[in-house]
Parts: C-alpha cells; sequence; structure tokens
C-alpha cells in the first residue's frame, strides 16, 4: 500500500510502472525459485545433519551401554581375581605349612632311621640273634612271594604278645632264645617253609613250633596266694587263639616277690620260679641269678627296636601323605596362578577397551556438539531464509495485486485504517523486534557463559574420569596389598606360633643339656674314681706280678729238691752208663743195706708232699675267687644300696610335694610340709635319707599362724592331715580302690566339702569306697548304697541319691 500510494510520483504513465513491476516480478520470482531451491537444499542439510546428530547420540548411547557393561565386567573380574588371589594365598599359605611339616618329618625320619639302624646293631650284637634276625628277613622274603604261606605264619613269640615292661626281665629270663621261634600252623607248613629256605639258599637260623604238635600241660596254681607271686602268663596279653603256645613257653613259671618266695614256691609247687630281677629257681632245685643289665635284654630291646621300626613306618607313612597333599597343592597352586594371570590379562584388556570408549566417547560428544551447533545455525538459516522467502512471496502478491490496480486511484477508507493499523503494529512490532534483539543477546551471553561452563564441566568431567579410574586402580592396589598384608599377618602369626614352640623347644633342650651336663659331671667323678680304682689295680697287678715271679723261684726251687729226694740222678746215670750188671748187683746190695737204717722213715712223703701242693694251690686259687666274688657281691650292695636310698629320696621329694599340693587343696590358704625326724642338720639330702628315723608333719590350717607338728592338733585336724597323707601317698602310688570309713565324721562343713572334691578328683585312676552320714559326699558321688538292718540281718542295696540325701537328714534329725 505504501508502494502503491508513492507510485504516482515515481512513473508517469501505466505502462511504465506495469513494466517495472513485470520486471520486478520477474526479478523477485528468479529470486524466489532461487531461495525456494536454497531453502529445500538447506531443509535436506538440516534433516542430514539431524539424522547423523541422532546417529552419533544413539552411538554415543551405545557406547555408554558398553563402558558401563565393561565397568560391570571389570568389578567382577576384579571381584574374581581378588577372590583367586586370596585362593592362591591360601593355597600358598596351606603348601608352605605341609612343605614346613614335611622338612620336619624327614628330618624326625633321619633320626629315627639313624635310631633303628643303632638299636638293629645293638640287637645284633646281643649272642646269638644275629643269625635269628637274619632268618627273621629271609622268612618274610618267603611268605612275601607265597600268600598260601602266609595264611599258615603267626609271626615269632616274641610277636605274638604284650607284657608291662617291669616283666622284661622276668620274661626274657623265662623265655631265653623260644622268643625268637617262628609259630606255624601246622609242621607241613614248617616243612615247605625250610624247602623254600634252602632252595633259595637264604641265610639264618630257623626255628619252628607248630600249633598242632604242642601239647601244653595243664599246672595247679592252687597254692599261689597272690601276694608273694603269681603265674607269669597272667600279666601277659594274647589271643585266645595263641593260649596253647603262650602256656607251653610260659606256663610253669611263677613270678615271686623275692628270693625266699623263690626257694619256697620252687621246693613245694614243683614250677619254676623268677623274681623281677631275673634270679630263678628251677623245680628241679637249681638256683641261679645275679645282676641283669637291660642293655642285654633281649626282650626290652627288641620292644625298642620294634617301637623305633614302627614310629619310623608312621613317620614313613605320613611323608608320603604330606607329599601328596604337597603335589595336589603344586597343582592347585598353578591353577590358582593361572586364574590369576587370565584375570589380569582380562582387567588389563578391559582397560584398554575402556580407555577406547573413553576416547570414542569424547570424541562423539564432541562431534554431536558440532552437529547440534551445525544443526542450529543451519535452522537459523532456514529460518531466514524461509523469512526471505515469505516476504518475497508477500512482494510478489503485492506486486501482482498492484498490477490489476489503476495508478491513479486512491487507498480506500479501509485501507487507509489498515495503513494506520499497520503502521501502528510495525513500530510495536519494531520496538518488540528491537526487546527480543537485546534478549536475543543476553540469552547468546548467557548461552556462551553456560557453553564456556559446559567445556570447563567436561574437562572436569574427564578429570574426574580419569581420577576415578586412577581410583579404581588405587582401590585394587590397596585390596591386593591388603590381602598381602593379610598373608604376610598371617604367616607373621604363624611364624610367631612355630616361634614360640621352637623357643619352648629350646628351653627343653636347655633343661636337657644342663640335665646331660650334670650327668656328664657326675660320670666324670665317676670316671675319675674309676682311675683312681684302676691305679690302685695296678699298683696290686703288679705287687701280684712280683709275688707270682717269686712263687715261680719258689716253685723251681722246690721242683729241684723233689728231683733231688727221688729218681736217678744224671750223674749217676753217666756213671754207671757202662758198667756191668754184676757191679750194679753189688752196689744194689749195698744200698738196700744202706736203706735198712732208714725204715722208720716215711716213705710216702713226697707224694704226699705234691698231694698237699696241688690242694695248697687249689684252695688259694678258690680262695682268690671268693675274694672276688665278695667284692663283686658287695659291689652289687653298694649298688643296690645307692638305688634304694635314691628311690626313697625321689619317693620322700614326691610325697612332700603331693602332700603339700593336697593339703592346700584340702584346706584353701593352709599350709602343710612333710619333716624328717632325726640328726639332718648340715647333710646331704641322701645322707638325711640314711640317718633319719621317721617321718613327722607340719601344717598351719590358716597360713599366717606358726606351724604346728601333729601332737598340737584337734581330732578333725588329725583327720584332715591325715587323708591328705594318704591322698598324697595315692597320688605316688597309686592303689586299685580305697575303703574310707567315715573320715569325714570329725570334719567341718568347708573341709568335707573339699575332701569330697578332692576324692572325686582322683576317682577317674582308682575305687573310692566311702561310708558317710554326711551329704558332702554324697553330692560327688557316682553310685550310693545304703545298708539296711531287716530280719536281724544287714543288707546292702542300690539307692538313688535322693533316697540317700533323705537317709541322711533323717539321720541327722534322730542325732
Amino acid at each position: 500500500m505504501f508502494a502503491r500510494k508513492g507510485r504516482g510520483e515515481q512513473f508517469a504513465t501505466r505502462e511504465e510502472r506495469d513494466d517495472w513491476i513485470r520486471g520486478e516480478m520477474k526479478i523477485v520470482e528468479e529470486q524466489l525459485e532461487s531461495k525456494q531451491i536454497q531453502v529445500l537444499e538447506l531443509s535436506k542439510e538440516q534433516q542430514a545433519c539431524q539424522e547423523q546428530f541422532v546417529e552419533v547420540e544413539a552411538t554415543l548411547e551405545r557406547r555408554k551401554e558398553e563402558r558401563m557393561e565393561l565397568e560391570k565386567q571389570m568389578e567382577k573380574n576384579e571381584l574374581s581375581l581378588r577372590q583367586s588371589i586370596v585362593k592362591k594365598a591360601d593355597v600358598s599359605g596351606k603348601f608352605t605349612d605341609v612343605s614346613q611339616n614335611v622338612n620336619m618329618m624327614r628330618q624326625t625320619k633321619e633320626e629315627l632311621t639313624e635310631e633303628e639302624r643303632n638299636l638293629g646293631y645293638k640287637l645284633k650284637t646281643i649272642p646269638g640273634l644275629k643269625q635269628v634276625l637274619a632268618g627273621q628277613a629271609s622268612i618274610i622274603k618267603v611268605l612275601d612271594t607265597n600268600k598260601r604261606l602266609l595264611d599258615g605264619y603267626y609271626g615269632m613269640v616274641i610277636n605274638l604278645f604284650s607284657c608291662p615292661d617291669q616283666m622284661f626281665t622276668a620274661v626274657d629270663e623265662t623265655a631265653g632264645m623260644k622268643l625268637f621261634n617262628h609259630v606255624v600252623e601246622t609242621d607241613k607248613i614248617a616243612t615247605e617253609l625250610m624247602a623254600e629256605l634252602n632252595r633259595r639258599k637264604l641265610p639264618g637260623v630257623f626255628n619252628f613250633m607248630p600249633l598242632n604238635r604242642i601239647r601244653p600241660r595243664q599246672f595247679d596254681y592252687s597254692m599261689v596266694d597272690g601276694q608273694d607271686a603269681f603265674p607269669i602268663i597272667e600279666k601277659l596279653e594274647y589271643e585266645e587263639d595263641l593260649e596253647g603256645i603262650i602256656s607251653f613257653v610260659f606256663g610253669k613259671t611263677l613270678v615271686c616277690r623275692n628270693m625266699d618266695t623263690v626257694v619256697r614256691l620252687a621246693r613245694s609247687s614243683k614250677l619254676d620260679c623268677i623274681t623281677l630281677d631275673g634270679e630263678k629257681g628251677s623245680s628241679k632245685g637249681v638256683l641261679s641269678g645275679g645282676y641283669v643289665s637291660l642293655e642285654r635284654n633281649k626282650m626290652a630291646n627288641y620292644d625298642r627296636y620294634q617301637l623305633a621300626v614302627g614310629k619310623l613306618g608312621d613317620v614313613t607313612t605320613e611323608i608320603e601323605h604330606y607329599e601328596g597333599e604337597m603335589v595336589k597343592l603344586e597343582q592347585e597352586m598353578v591353577f590358582m596362578t593361572k586364574e590369576v594371570e587370565k584375570f589380569q590379562n582380562l582387567l588389563a584388556k578391559n582397560e584398554g577397551s575402556l580407555s577406547k570408549l573413553i576416547a570414542d566417547c569424547k570424541m562423539m560428544m564432541e562431534s554431536g556438539e558440532d552437529l547440534k551447533k551445525k544443526c542450529v545455525e543451519e535452522e537459523q538459516r532456514l529460518g531466514e531464509m524461509t523469512t526471505d522467502r515469505k516476504l518475497m512471496e508477500a512482494t510478489l502478491s503485492g506486486l501482482r495485486t498492484e498490477l490489476d490496480v489503476d495508478m491513479n486511484s486512491q487507498l480506500s477508507l479501509e485501507e487507509k485504517n489498515l495503513c494506520e493499523v499497520l503502521v501502528k503494529k510495525i513500530e510495536k512490532t519494531k520496538s518488540g523486534y528491537k526487546k527480543r534483539i537485546r534478549e536475543k543477546d543476553e540469552l547468546e551471553r548467557e548461552k556462551f557463559a553456560i557453553e564456556s561452563k559446559m567445556v570447563g564441566m567436561r574437562k572436569d568431567e574427564e578429570e574426574l574420569c580419569s581420577e576415578v579410574s586412577k581410583l579404581g586402580k588405587r582401590d585394587r592396589e590397596v585390596e591386593k596389598a591388603k590381602l598381602d598384608l593379610d598373608n604376610v599377618t598371617e604367616q607373621m602369626v604363624k611364624e610367631k606360633e612355630r616361634l614360640a614352640v621352637a623357643m619352648a623347644k629350646e628351653c627343653k633342650l636347655d633343661e636337657e643339656v644342663k640335665s646331660l651336663q650334670s650327668e656328664e659331671e657326675r660320670k666324670e667323678k665317676k670316671l675319675s674314681k674309676l682311675k683312681e680304682t684302676l691305679g690302685e689295680d695296678s699298683m696290686n697287678k703288679e705287687k701280684l706280678f712280683e709275688k707270682k715271679i717269686h712263687l715261680q723261684k719258689s716253685i723251681q726251687k722246690l721242683s729241684q729238691k723233689v728231683n733231688s729226694l727221688g729218681g736217678v740222678q744224671p750223674e749217676m746215670l753217666e756213671r754207671y752208663k757202662n758198667a756191668k750188671r754184676t757191679l750194679l748187683g753189688k752196689e744194689l746190695q749195698k744200698i738196700n743195706q744202706k736203706l735198712k737204717d732208714f725204715d722208720n722213715v716215711n716213705k710216702k712223703a713226697l707224694e704226699q708232699f705234691v698231694t698237699f701242693t696241688e690242694e695248697n694251690e687249689r684252695l688259694v686259687d678258690r680262695l682268690n675267687q671268693m675274694t672276688e666274688d665278695k667284692t663283686r657281691i658287695l659291689n652289687m650292695i653298694n649298688v643296690l644300696d645307692t638305688k634304694k636310698s635314691e628311690q626313697i629320696l625321689y619317693t620322700f621329694k614326691q610325697l612332700y610335694k603331693n602332700f603339700k599340693q593336697m593339703f592346700s587343696r584340702i584346706v584353701p590358704g593352709g599350709r602343710g610340709e612333710l619333716i624328717l625326724t632325726g640328726e639332718t642338720v648340715g647333710l646331704t639330702d641322701a645322707d638325711r635319707m640314711e640317718s633319719a628315723t621317721g617321718l613327722t608333719t607340719s601344717v598351719s590350717f590358716t597360713g599366717d599362724q606358726a606351724m604346728k607338728n601333729l601332737d598340737q592338733l584337734s581330732g578333725g585336724q588329725k583327720s584332715v592331715v591325715a587323708l591328705a597323707f594318704i591322698l598324697a601317698i595315692q597320688q605316688c602310688d597309686p592303689a586299685p580302690f580305697y575303703l574310707f570309713d567315715e573320715v569325714d565324721a570329725a570334719l567341718d562343713i568347708e573341709h568335707r566339702r573339699a575332701i569330697a572334691a578332692v576324692i572325686h578328683g582322683q576317682a577317674g585312676d582308682a575305687q573310692f569306697i566311702t561310708t558317710t552320714f554326711r551329704p558332702e559326699m554324697l553330692r560327688h558321688a557316682d553310685q550310693c548304697f545304703g545298708v539296711l538292718f531287716r530280719g536281724k540281718a544287714s543288707h546292702v542295696v542300690p539307692v538313688t541319691r535322693e533316697e540317700a540325701d533323705d537317709f541322711v537328714q533323717e539321720t541327722a534329725i534322730q542325732q
């Protein structure tokens, strides 16, 4: 409308105006066509950019999901790696423990092997056992290849029974070499074994005892009272089917308390008798004995040898078992090492993939930002171009409308009003546009600031991501360090335990060393004494040697005298060597005539002299032998007296210790001691025991009072001391059972409770039978019996603890 209003001033005619309008329309149409093409192309580019942006966003989302999945996978792998490391450390610790155990057992095996070798050598040095043991080894070789013979072979007699250590000497002296006889089922098996041994030419001595040929006798033990003697077979443990062979070897022998019992029972029972020390008396009246050393005892040495062989076999089996475990643990360690390496490789591979994904995501985010900016810019351009196109279309429409309108036509009232409205609207739009421009500028500044912040935040995000990854690595390193620390801590604990065991062992070894040193000093003192004795014996030997020479000279002189008394002298033989018979006859008559003057002389003096000389030498030899026997017997008496004193002193020390402990248990806070009576001041322990005349007690029931002897105590206190003494003896030499008859009658409640608790504590090793009218004993009793008076007779019946309590309470009420 404004252009049409000003056309009259621009053009003179309508034709000029129309030509100009047509030219303008053509230009505008060309520009509109070009603009539409540009809008179309820009729309396609914008759509392509948006599609590319959507694709990048989708790809970025996929990468983020892949990153999350990869991080989850890495967490799982890290967890599996930690678990594998823990398992590997656990297996490694077990392997180390087992390896140390194996090393210790191998050392123990070497020691046991050396001990077994020494014991075997010592056993073979006993007369007769070397060939017997060789024979045993040969029989084992045969039995290893013949199952039928093995089924009929029982072993040597010594392997078929067991007995207490105290019986070793008696068993050894009774059985002798029969201990090493081989027991077989039948004589046929013995024959086949001998044939196979001879065929293989195996060494050794073999004595067989076929069970089908053994006919054991039945012996009468009725006269044995059990106090001074018992059949030796009662102390042997064996299987029932071997009773015949055991009875055959040991059935005729009794074990006696002393030699007097041996002599008495051997004479009356017609059985062989023996003491625990090996002194024997046969049923035929022959007595034998003397000191028997356990070092040469076949039973004791074979038992120690078999024990060492058993221990060596057990240790060898344990070593094989632990070596098998070591192989398994080694295989498991290899497997766990491979597992750790596999997870470490997976983590390294995943970390590389994660780094690549992070780089891809970063690159895609940057590409997405670029595409987003490009899309915004193209959208702005598209909007501007669309606006331009609309303006061009509006211009083209106005030119077409103006082309149909007369040049000098005025604006209608409506158009004028519209023009005024449009002018106002334009002004308003311009002011609004300026305002929007200012808001746009502010938004662009805010956008720029936000984009700057986003760039900084992206950098911060990248830095934080890198920090997170570093922290993750650090956490893994910390976890690994914690695992290593736990392993090291566990190893330290184990090493501390081993160190404690080693220190305890060292203390024990130090004590053993001190004991050995004291033993060595004692042996050195004994050796010095023996050397002094040897020196004295050497001097005596020289004196005896000189005496021997003197006696030999005397014998020579006497022999010369004897020769001079009888027989033909060599001078006479030389003198009458060539003399005639008649001359010799005359000389003989002269000598016979001279001999008549010596008719009253003892003509057997020479024979008697020789006889008396021989008798004198025999008596001197017998005297020397009896002197040696006397010396040996005196030495044995001294040894036995020393052992007796040592045993009595040891028993007194144990009894002193046990009484002190037992009294403090019965009387809490009290003190008790055993005191030797007699002159004991300034003497050693052994001399004190020799000079002691008796035994007394010194006790204090409160601990802070003066010690009192037995005469200063009340009746109840004496009972407490007596019970403490009996229970102390029980710890030194336990009896099978004890019978206490109302021992708590004179005691107060505390002492009765203490006595009941002590008896209950020691009831595991012995049987205690007590009678009481007090409830304290009942609380610890395993079984209660009541003594009832019925029908003018007493009856013992089992009762429950409640019935026993009721009986005791009724008795207390009646009293």
